[in-house]
């Protein structure tokens, strides 16, 4: 069965892992990403220290990313509560009064989101490469990176979007183009 809010809820944690990453990675050619082979990530660093996890959340705040999931839990909630409707149309403003009444109660795990991203980067980055990562973060030129990076990452996803259709097409004119040599009008 379809979940009938996944879609709203994939789009946006997929909108808040773009926020959480720099621009430029979105701006990597497509085409080399999608044939180059994945290279395996790092083996994780020993059990960070609670210094590293300490620095690693004021990251994850520093940065950005812990606004990046501001309103999942919401939306979890609410597709959770709306999945029943399939089954139970008739229920839908009861589930949707209930989903608002249970949402506080989950609410509260936000933390837990900012937690999993601080220990991504307490594994993989020394106490001394937080502190730097963090005072870029604090300087004039991080503030402004995390003030405009949303609207850097919408104006680079309408131009990707743009250009995708744009080949597209051009893609679809080669085609025909090729199987009309071969006696097929497509």
């Amino acid at each position: 069965m379809r979940h009938p809010m996944s879609g709203r809820l994939v789009r946006q944690l997929l909108l808040a892992a773009a926020l959480s990453v720099p621009a430029a990675a979105l701006l990597a050619p497509v085409a080399e990403a999608q044939t180059r082979p994945v290279p395996p990530a790092a083996a994780p660093a020993a059990k960070p220290s609670a210094a590293q996890l300490q620095l690693a959340r004021d990251l994850v705040t520093a940065n950005g990313e812990s606004r990046a999931f501001d309103g999942v839990i919401p939306n979890i909630v609410d597709g959770a509560a709306l999945s029943f409707l399939q089954t139970n149309p008739d229920l839908a403003k009861q589930l949707r009064e209930v989903a608002v009444l249970v949402r506080p109660e989950f609410e509260k795990r936000q933390a837990e989101v900012i937690d999993i991203l601080a220990n991504s980067y307490a594994t993989r980055f020394t106490e001394a490469e937080l502190k730097e990562a963090i005072a870029f973060y604090r300087s004039s030129t991080g503030i402004k990176l995390v003030q405009d990076r949303p609207v850097i990452v919408q104006e680079a996803v309408q131009g990707i979007q743009a250009w995708g259709a744009q080949i597209n097409a051009q893609a679809m004119e080669r085609v025909r183009a090729e199987m009309k040599k071969r006696g097929v009008d497509l």
